[in-house]
């Protein structure tokens, strides 16, 4: 296993993964035990995830570890519990996502095997760009999908993986811009607007023209 990884990362980066797939697909994937649930729907859930919140995650990770920090992925054992719940007893009519999450810290340590020869210097700016890389990790995905959806046959299973994927990543990504505390969007707007315009304008628009119909 790679020094970037502690001990139970990639097993717990397993588990919220799974988690958060099972519960944006839940009505299919139960259904696939009873027969009347679409195989391709779960598969394009599974790979919006990764897409969407796993490969956010691990663009936080590694963009801090690249900057000298110590980068880990947690889970949060009421996030994935309350994830499952909500799911469950909704009947699939309500998702909550928030199985876990990266920590990180402030000083690299040779314990876990970092090599960087990069010191912060700004806290403030050191943590606008960490911050910045999984809503721009989002948005670049969501123009991806964008594009296969264009390119691909209409209710073809690359459109369905498509339209998962779009609008997973447009999601989360719309909601981690919002300049809340502690969300990815408050340390990069408290840092430099502009370039919280520049992630959070396209994803909104985004947002708003899918989930709304503007």
């Amino acid at each position: 296993m790679s020094s970037q990884f502690s001990p139970g990362e990639i097993s717990s980066i397993i588990i919220a993964w799974l988690v958060l797939s099972i519960a944006i697909t839940y009505q299919n994937f139960v259904g696939l035990f009873t027969g009347i649930g679409s195989f391709e729907i779960v598969i394009a859930g599974f790979v919006a995830t990764a897409t969407g919140f796993i490969i956010h995650e691990m663009g936080h990770k590694f963009v801090a570890i690249r900057r000298g920090y110590v980068a880990h992925f947690r889970l949060w054992m009421w996030g994935l519990l309350l994830t499952l719940f909500v799911v469950v007893f909704s009947g699939g009519g309500i998702v909550f996502g928030a199985p876990g999450a990266v920590y990180i810290a402030p000083a690299a340590m040779a314990a876990y095997g970092y090599d960087s020869t990069y010191r912060p210097r700004d806290p403030e700016q050191e943590n606008m760009v960490i911050s910045a890389a999984g809503p721009g990790i989002n948005l670049a995905f969501a123009v991806a999908f964008l594009g296969l959806f264009l390119a691909a046959p209409l209710g073809s299973f690359l459109s369905t993986i498509a339209q998962f994927g779009f609008a997973l990543n447009v999601g989360l990504g719309s909601f981690n811009m919002l300049p809340v505390p502690p969300l990815d969007g408050s340390k990069i707007f408290r840092k430099n607007i502009i370039v919280g315009l520049g992630l959070a304008l396209p994803l909104w628009a985004m947002f708003l023209i899918l989930f709304i119909g503007i």
